[in-house]
């Protein structure tokens, strides 16, 4: 026997959710200011994430320059919301408080309650009720602050839900009734039937019946004002629960039947499959064993159908198959009999005949085995081809490193150690020293000087060429150190990594720092920029790294003009690891570079 709250508990939250995100993405709309590139990024945030992160990378730079908060804080909540929905919730986290600082800053007060509604609903999904409560309380208080009851509407909505789940039913029924007030006074019939719904089932889950029923019939009659199909089929299931409980069957089986009416009209199979199944519940306990069966049938033959409807497509696929290799199956036949009918004309013509086709095939069959041969022999000709291109490439990439090796190892111990050692020298020379004049003696000390800026400048060559710090730290701490060395005045650079906690595989870290290492030196010589943002993030696929600077930027049509400031050297190294090298830019609007080096085995992971 199924209990009596939970079905309509079921529907109920099932429901909610998707009506309060619904009123949540509308209000957030309706306090930013219009934008393609945003709104392109809501279209394909879901489908295709890495791009929308792009282009959402693109809105937040202009966003900081033309001072649009609006815009910036609906992108840092839509890249939350990637993370959220890829189940990395710890970073959605992470950038929905860097909204809300956006919009604490600003003091933009209905931005402010949506960040909180946002953080509340992950908080909630994470079952800390708590803490969801506080946020959904401040977004309340921020929305009465900016005058807007759809947000307001929505906060008392959201308390109410936090407090249900608590099983605080007097709370929450408490917290839906000032929603209802909010909706009416916003002459808004939809919100107010939502939040009659919620309160009906309140008092159904309170066992107050009679009241459940009354502000259901209610949520009912706007809801078919309104025509909202979905929500008067939900409402007709619980009205029908409600009386369930009551143990008033009668009207139970009225409004379970009405339900299966209208699901069949406006074709909701699943709420159709739970009418049928109330139905049969309810004859159940009636004892009417034979309509309970019936309806039990008819649940069946629901939930079978929507099963069935992929199985029947792919039947009617083999059927038509079977049918087309049948009727060329005939044609094949009569082709058969033509020919037999033609040698009985004509013997000699048709012995001729068979000859010629028989040769005919064979030829063909000749042709393609020689033509499978020679496609063979290409395949392996080009993937020896590609394994010596390889081979090269690494070697070229082992002798480059291993030269750096031996040049830094002959700065740092060769004319490194003679560099010290004329220092030693000349210190030790100047203290016999007796110096004619001030003049020969502020001499001798700038010679001091220069040999100990020289002895530091080789050792710098030296640890640029191999950073030890590659060595024993990895990529992140290399790049960190390399970033660290460069004048902020002149260029402010930016580096972001995530999920890089463990060392890479040792050929990755070498070739994805000499690449950043190259890319920075040409903004540095050529960009003119000002700004410079590095990402570095790992998943489960691959190793993304995304490059972006704010300088005069250039013409991707003459790409190939530019070989002679390293991209060429970019994307050899990049092909070297089988990954993939994208360029973005326009004259004027700066440069992106975005690279991917794929997981092609497990030694890379590490």
């Amino acid at each position: 026997m199924v209990p009596p709250i939970k079905p309509k508990q079921l529907i109920h939250l099932l429901i909610a959710p998707l009506f309060l995100l619904g009123l949540l993405s509308l209000s957030f709309n309706s306090i930013a200011q219009q934008n393609p590139l945003l709104d392109s990024a809501k279209h394909i945030f879901r489908s295709r994430p890495e791009e929308a992160i792009l282009l959402l990378k693109r809105v937040k730079s202009e966003a900081v320059s033309a001072k649009d908060n609006p815009a910036l804080i609906q992108a840092e909540l839509m890249n939350g919301n990637i993370a959220y929905f890829k189940g990395k919730h710890d970073e959605a986290l992470k950038m929905y408080i860097n909204a809300l600082k956006i919009a604490e800053q600003a003091k933009l007060h209905l931005q402010i309650a949506a960040v909180c509604n946002e953080i509340g609903t992950l908080l909630k999904k994470n079952k800390d009720l708590p803490k969801a409560l506080e946020y959904y309380t401040r977004a309340l208080n921020e929305a009465l602050l900016a005058r807007h009851d759809g947000q307001v509407a929505n906060a008392y909505n959201n308390i109410g839900l936090v407090y249900e789940e608590e099983g605080n039913y007097a709370k929450a029924l408490k917290q839906y009734q000032k929603s209802l007030a909010t909706y009416q006074k916003a002459k808004d019939k939809l919100g107010e039937s939502y939040s009659l719904e919620y309160i009906g089932y309140v008092y159904g889950l309170m066992k107050n019946y009679d009241l459940a029923v009354e502000n259901l019939q209610q949520s009912l009659s706007l809801r078919i004002e309104v025509k909202d199909n979905y929500g008067i089929a939900i409402c007709l299931i619980e009205l029908a629960e409600v009386f369930r409980d009551k143990k008033d069957y009668q009207l139970a089986a009225s409004y379970a039947k009405r339900t299966v009416s209208f699901s069949n009209e406006i074709n909701y199979p699943d709420m159709l499959q739970k009418g049928y199944a109330l139905l049969a519940e309810i004859y159940e306990r009636e004892q009417n064993f034979a309509a309970a069966y019936r309806a039990h049938q008819q649940y069946t033959a629901v939930k079978d159908s929507i099963f069935n409807i992929e199985k029947s497509k792919q039947i009617t696929e083999q059927q038509t198959k079977y049918e087309s290799t049948k009727k060329q199956q005939q044609i094949d036949l009569l082709n058969k009999e033509n020919t037999i009918q033609k040698l009985k004309l004509t013997q000699r013509d048709g012995i001729i005949g068979i000859i010629s086709f028989a040769f005919l095939i064979f030829s063909f069959i000749t042709y393609l085995l020689y033509n499978r041969y020679r496609l063979k022999q290409q395949t392996k000709l080009q993937a020896e081809v590609m394994l010596q291109q390889d081979l090269a490439t690494k070697a070229v990439l082992t002798a480059e490193e291993n030269e750096r090796m031996r040049i830094a190892g002959e700065l740092h111990d060769g004319l490194g150690q003679l560099f010290s050692a004329v220092k030693l020298n000349l210190s030790a020379i100047s203290e016999n020293l007796t110096f004619k004049d001030e003049h020969n003696e502020r001499m001798f000390d700038k010679t001091l000087h220069l040999v100990d800026e020289s002895c530091k400048e080789v050792r710098a060559i030296s640890h640029q060429m191999t950073p030890n710090v590659l060595l024993k730290a990895g990529l992140t701490s290399a790049v960190r150190d390399f970033i660290d060395k460069i004048d902020a005045r002149k260029l402010k650079v930016n580096l972001a990594t995530f999920g890089l906690q463990d060392r890479l595989d040792h050929n990755i870290e070498i070739v994805l720092y000499r690449v950043i290492q190259e890319t920075v030196n040409n903004v540095i010589k050529h960009a003119q920029a000002s700004s410079l943002d590095i990402q570095l993030s790992k998943d489960v696929e691959g190793i993304n790294v995304m490059i972006e600077d704010n300088g005069t930027g250039f013409n991707i049509a003459q790409l190939g003009k530019f070989d002679g400031i390293g991209l060429k050297n970019i994307q050899t190294r990049v092909a070297y690891l089988k990954g993939t090298v994208d360029f973005s830019s326009r004259l004027g609007e700066g440069t992106l570079i975005a690279i991917f080096i794929p997981f092609l085995n497990k030694k890379n992971t590490q």
